[in-house]
């Protein structure tokens, strides 16, 4: 199967970089959103996993379906795109946000993930990059693991959205961290904010989940 066009980063907006805050080792894409948009005007976001498949547009609908079969301008694809949780702030300032996206076999779209359940590949891809109309996003992993759909409905489930407090919130992440199948030095605290990375495990039957906590980039 040929990978769709959107796979590709645009020509013209994503090959100048720019130093991300202090760390000057750090560049993160310059992304076009208004050009984007005028094929793409769901487009929220830009993800970047940097030497992999995944470099594509985030989008958010009214829904959680539309994009499991369309291509962020719209045309029918069982390829899908990448998109946020509909009750999700499209900014990205929820406590923890989900962006959903198909394993392929062809190894597009978020078949990448499901590495993830080696120490040897989060050492080597520690980081992903957000980027967003309102600013860019180092994404720091501190966690991977494999959940049940039937987990949904619980307290520390990783699909939650919403925390009533700091403490509740301070719960869930250290059982988001405690189910990591990888080891990693990155601490999160009532103060940060999460991306939830989640595609189907190989079979389909659960879904493997990375999550990073989102470093703004002054």
């Amino acid at each position: 199967m040929e990978l769709p066009e959107q796979t590709e980063a645009p020509e013209d907006d994503n090959t100048e970089t720019e130093p991300a805050g202090e760390d000057t080792s750090v560049v993160l894409p310059t992304v076009d959103f208004d050009a984007l948009r005028e094929t793409g005007p769901d487009i929220i976001g830009w993800l970047t996993l940097p030497d992999t498949a995944i470099n594509y547009p985030v989008t958010q609908k009214e829904d959680n379906e539309y994009y499991l079969h369309h291509l962020y301008d719209g045309t029918y694809n069982k390829v899908g795109c990448l998109f946020a949780d509909y009750e999700n702030q499209e900014d990205f300032s929820d406590r923890n946000t989900i962006i959903y996206g198909h394993n392929m076999r062809d190894g597009s779209m978020f078949a990448t993930l499901n590495e993830y359940d080696e120490q040897s590949y989060y050492d080597g891809h520690p980081q992903m990059y957000l980027v967003t109309p309102g600013g860019g996003y180092i994404v720091e992993i501190f966690t991977a693991f494999v959940a049940r759909p039937g987990e949904s409905g619980s307290d520390t489930s990783p699909w939650r959205l919403s925390f009533k407090d700091d403490g509740a919130y301070t719960t869930w992440l250290s059982e988001m961290a405690g189910r990591s199948v990888i080891e990693t030095d990155v601490t999160v605290t009532s103060s940060d904010k999460v991306l939830s990375l989640f595609t189907c495990t190989p079979g389909g039957a659960s879904r493997f989940i990375v999550m990073g906590k989102l470093l703004e980039v002054e």
